[in-house]
């Protein structure tokens, strides 16, 4: 179920359709839901980046939410280096269906070392994200 399907649309602030997905925007976090097949590297990291930067300013905390309901890929070698200018992240949560998604999540927190945890529903995620944003304040 998409972001649109449930209550949570109608208390975004934004919505912003990309060429690489979705991106839905509230008051402290993004929701990502990135298009099949789709390959997440410099130049997608950097759009979302300049949205954030557009809605949530230079210096205020946020979390991302990546929905993750269809397969996609993400180019770890080209975000590592960019990866800092993410510093007001305060949560990176994931919302993933399947074994792989969990595993490539698990990988990409190391990496791109980022403090972030993993859900099997997007209720529970978008709470955590709240309640770490709230704890940053």
């Amino acid at each position: 179920m998409t972001i649109k399907e449930t209550s949570l649309a109608s208390s975004a602030i934004s919505t912003i359709e990309t060429k690489f997905g979705s991106l839905y925007f509230f008051e402290n976090f993004l929701i990502t839901e990135i298009s099949e097949g789709t390959v997440v590297g410099k130049k997608e990291f950097a759009k979302i980046f300049d949205l954030c930067q557009d809605i949530f300013g230079a210096e205020k905390p946020f979390g991302i939410v990546s929905h993750r309901l269809h397969p996609y890929s993400v180019n770890l070698f080209e975000l590592i280096p960019i990866a800092k200018k993410f510093d007001s992240v305060i949560a990176n949560a994931v919302v993933a269906y399947t074994d792989i998604s969990v595993k490539n999540f698990e990988l990409e927190k190391r990496l791109l070392n980022f403090k972030g945890k993993f859900f099997n529903n997007l209720e529970s995620a978008v709470t955590w994200t709240d309640k770490e944003i709230e704890k940053s304040k």
